[in-house]
């Protein structure tokens, strides 16, 4: 047995037991580096009390575990950071003091490496008991253990990934009164876009803890900037000391375009609030900037303040430590207003599609609470562009040259290949201020990509086809980066196709017949010159041989033309440049030509193939769609739309458009229109003839009604005691359309069987439609509307009634023949399909049953046929009615008293 001190020596053991496991946990956060394969460095970080309160040391944690979340134990981790402590065995430090007066929070830092099994999603946890105590936004803050965690995302589709690199700490002070700012300062050293959002703080095993709730505001706001990662708090209302959470989300863009969360990281901060006459600083609006690498960036700060406080700015973000050479901010305390100088010598391996996000942050000096104000501005590292581009005309094609821009490197985020653009004019375009890649609004469009870096020459052969005489083409190329990133583009360079084979000019169909169609083409001759045909080298005889295909061509074109002159002089009159193709077929397709060129019987070249312009009719409800397609190497900037009415003989200009299609509208249905394009355009040289006029051929047709009208809208209106069923809707004439006929009537028997047609109403102007005597009234209906044409309008929307069903049992009968309740019948019998109804004696044998719901018991038992005895009966019967729904059963029991007198 126990004596009395020993009770007391445990009593005080115990509290020393106690004292260890005091509150001390403020703050903290997990980040980690990727090492190499699947091996990361994961850094604990935590925050921690180091007030003695009632005489009492808070707990110093030489160790803390960390939670991997791959399956593997736990592990304890030493601390790293400050210096080697007597109070800590092995290796383990004592951790660094965050300035202060008096200090109040000292820094641990737990760093291990850890391999990871392969790719996976893993949650990295520490928890520790437990949170300082006295705060205010939770319960009981010092019996809550403290947890925290980050997202760490293993793929080898995504590549490596580090977490978030936090500068700035997550202590703060808070005034009553005065809106709260914080900001983590953070960057991501591989270049992913981050994102930030509200959370909870966490406690036991990662639920929220006990009793937390977001700080009260007063009527204000509490929320964090996604962009910038500014947490705003308007504003405190009680002094004390609060925690807050964000999560600050890493995003990755994958080739696909779509933006993948590669993972996050959670930080858990603390603000004590307290009472002040302190304004906040403010730092000038700070804009985001394009920096060319290699350039020198330079951006001067200003803060000011309006209690003329001292004022202190720093500055923190991904230009401090992610690639040498690193940023520097200069800037000495002073009072307002206070200015910083930052200075970032940029390179060739800044060059990444993310901007890097500067974050500055001023502090006041005011003796009760200090206050901040934080700004951030993202800096765009623009990557040289390809340089001294050249064009050279080869045939058809094109051939162009440049040099590799500045910056080569191989190796990072490094040039994947070029990209080139080309559009059909000179004018010219300059890249913008930070204006990356090519716009659309430039005109130019994609034609291709080289191989790599150094695949400095692009073929433009227009993907086989050939590009076009008489046209003047612009090219401009920039580079793309493994990571997606853009170069300024190159510059412009403008040049035209040697002018040496002919140009066609002219694909006029001229008339419009099955069998005796014609089409008229023209073309002009080759120029001699320079950057033309050299007769010298190219000597004659010369002809002109002039190709047809019949629609679009696929296989080989047939000759139906040709000229030859001795001399290149001699190839002057009309009769050498034009021809009138008759005889063909202008309804069924578009006819396609090409002039081919030769010289001494060798052939030379052509020049692009030109198709007429093919028109096609789809006819409409008073009205006619007209759509045309052609295949030339001019460009058509003008249609005009020729009609003949039905009761012309004479074609009239009915509009013009730009586009190649038109809806010509106010049509009779059942007459014939015909129609016919007039092509206007021009090759972007312009010593070639311009305008370019060609026409389609004639096309005629019948505008036909295929629009249905619009549904009737149905209404129901029933009288279930009755019953009675009438169904209403309007009349679609007098709404959407005018020419409705009729209508189709819909119906189905539940509403869950389909609707089926029942019937028709052919008089338009009956809209009602009533139904008596009849025997159940529960069912659905739709109805249609049909115009002249026979075009049906969506159903209603579906409309369903039920019934009302009665069914009801006397519970005393008199078997005496009187006429007076002789007979067990139902007193309410309605919408009812059958019965199951048994009766049974005081004993539990069935004396009567029926299916019948308009049955009439004599009372006479079925064994027997006597009558019987009188007594009490028992009766169950299960009632099958009718309804919307389908057959519903319901149950009706009770006692039946016979009597024979």
């Amino acid at each position: 047995m126990l004596k009395p001190h020993y009770y007391i020596f445990i009593l005080c053991f115990m509290g020393m037991f106690l004292i260890s496991k005091a509150s001390h946990n403020r703050a903290g956060e997990i980040t980690y580096k990727w090492l190499y394969g699947t091996t990361y460095q994961i850094k604990i970080t935590t925050y921690t009390n180091l007030t003695v309160i009632g005489g009492l040391i808070p707990p110093d944690r030489c160790q803390d575990t960390v939670d991997f979340g791959d399956g593997t134990p736990r592990v304890a981790v030493s601390r790293s950071n400050g210096t080697t402590s007597a109070a800590c065995s092995g290796t383990a430090k004592d951790g660094v003091t965050l300035p202060g007066t008096p200090p109040t929070t000292r820094v641990n830092e737990y760093v291990t490496t850890h391999t990871y099994p392969g790719p996976g999603s893993y949650l990295i946890s520490m928890q520790d008991p437990n949170r300082n105590a006295g705060v205010l936004n939770m319960s009981n803050s010092s019996n809550q253990v403290f947890y925290i965690h980050s997202l760490l995302i293993i793929s080898s589709f995504l590549g490596s990934n580090s977490s978030p690199v936090l500068t700035f700490p997550p202590i703060d002070k808070g005034c009553v009164g005065k809106c709260f700012l914080h900001n983590p300062g953070a960057y991501d050293i591989d270049g992913d876009s981050l994102s930030y959002e509200l959370t909870d703080c966490l406690g036991d095993q990662g639920f929220v803890c006990a009793g937390y709730a977001y700080p009260a505001t007063g009527g204000g706001t509490y929320n964090v900037n996604a962009l910038t990662g500014t947490l705003t708090w308007c504003t405190p209302q009680m002094q004390g000391e609060y925690n807050l959470a964000m999560i600050i989300k890493e995003w990755r863009k994958t080739f696909d375009g779509d933006w993948v969360m590669v993972g996050y990281v959670l930080r858990d901060l603390q603000v004590d609030v307290g009472a002040c006459n302190n304004n906040s600083p403010s730092i000038q609006v700070l804009t985001d900037t394009c920096v060319l690498a290699g350039s020198l960036l330079i951006k001067t700060i200003k803060a000011t303040d309006p209690d003329n406080d001292i004022l202190t700015l720093s500055a923190n973000g991904a230009p401090f430590g992610v690639v040498a050479p690193i940023a520097t901010f200069a800037s000495s305390p002073g009072l307002t207003p206070v200015t910083g100088s930052f200075h970032w010598q940029t390179s060739c391996a800044h060059i990444r599609k993310t901007p890097y996000q500067v974050t500055v942050k001023v502090l006041d000096n005011d003796p009760s609470v200090p206050l901040v104000d934080f700004k951030t501005f993202n800096i765009t590292v623009v990557a040289p562009p390809p340089l001294n581009l050249t064009a050279v005309p080869l045939g058809t094609s094109v051939k162009l040259n440049w040099q590799k821009p500045v910056c080569q490197l191989t190796t990072g985020n490094h040039i994947l290949y070029y990209k080139v653009y080309r559009k059909e004019n000179c004018v010219p375009w300059v890249h913008g201020y930070c204006e990356l890649g090519v716009p659309a609004y430039t005109g130019f469009t994609y034609i291709g990509h080289t191989i790599d870096i150094n695949d400095i020459q692009y073929i433009d052969n227009n993907n086989g086809v050939g590009l076009s005489q008489g046209t003047n083409y612009s090219y401009v190329v920039y580079a793309l980066y493994t990571d997606g990133s853009e170069s300024y583009a190159s510059n412009q360079v403008c040049v035209q196709l040697k002018r040496d084979v002919p140009i066609l000019v002219n694909v006029d169909v001229r008339a419009t017949s099955t069998s005796t169609g014609s089409v008229f083409v023209r073309w002009i001759k080759p120029l001699l010159g320079n950057n033309a045909l050299d007769t010298l080298t190219v000597t004659g005889p010369y002809e002109f041989r002039l190709m047809h295909y019949d629609g679009y061509p696929t296989a080989t074109y047939t000759s139906v033309y040709s000229v030859t002159k001795p001399y290149f002089a001699a190839l002057n009159q009309l009769t050498d440049t034009s021809f009138t193709h008759l005889n063909t077929n202008t309804t069924a397709n578009a006819h396609t030509y090409k002039i081919e060129f030769y010289a001494n019987g060798q052939f030379v070249g052509n020049g692009q193939r030109a198709s007429s312009v093919f028109l096609s009719l789809t006819p409409g409800g008073n009205q006619m769609g007209l759509s045309w397609q052609q295949q030339v190497p001019w460009t058509n900037y003008k249609f005009r739309i020729w009609r003949k009415l039905p009761s012309s003989s004479v074609f009239l200009l009915r509009d013009s458009t730009t586009t190649t299609n038109y809806t010509d509208t106010g049509l009779v249905n059942g007459a014939l229109y015909c129609y016919k394009i007039e092509a206007i355009g021009q090759y972007s040289d312009p010593a070639i003839i311009r305008p370019l006029i060609n026409f389609s051929q004639e096309v005629c047709a019948k505008p036909v009604d295929t629009t249905p009208p619009c549904a009737p809208k149905l209404e129901i209106i029933s009288d279930c005691l009755i019953p009675t069923l009438m169904l209403k809707w309007n009349n679609p004439n007098h709404s959407c359309c005018n020419d409705a006929v009729k209508y189709y009537l819909y119906s189905a028997p539940t509403e869950n069987d389909p609707l089926i047609f029942v019937d028709s109403i052919k008089v338009i102007t009956d809209t009602i439609l009533a139904f008596d005597n009849l025997t159940s009234i529960a069912g659905c209906y739709a109805i249609t509307a049909i115009d002249s044409f026979n075009n049906e309008s969506l159903q209603s929307a579906k409309m369903c009634v039920d019934n009302c069903p009665e069914y009801e049992l006397p519970n005393v009968i008199t078997t005496n023949g009187d006429g007076i309740n002789d007979f067990f019948k139902a007193i309410k019998n309605k919408f009812v399909k059958d019965i199951d109804l048994k009766v049974y004696n005081r004993w539990g044998t069935l004396v009567y049953e029926t299916t019948d719901p308009a049955f009439n018991w004599d009372g006479k038992v079925i064994q027997s046929k006597l009558l019987a005895t009188e007594g009490t009966y028992f009766y169950v019967c299960d009632v099958h009615e009718i309804r919307v729904a389908g057959i519903i059963t319901r149950g009706i029991k009770g006692f039946l008293q016979i009597f024979h007198k």
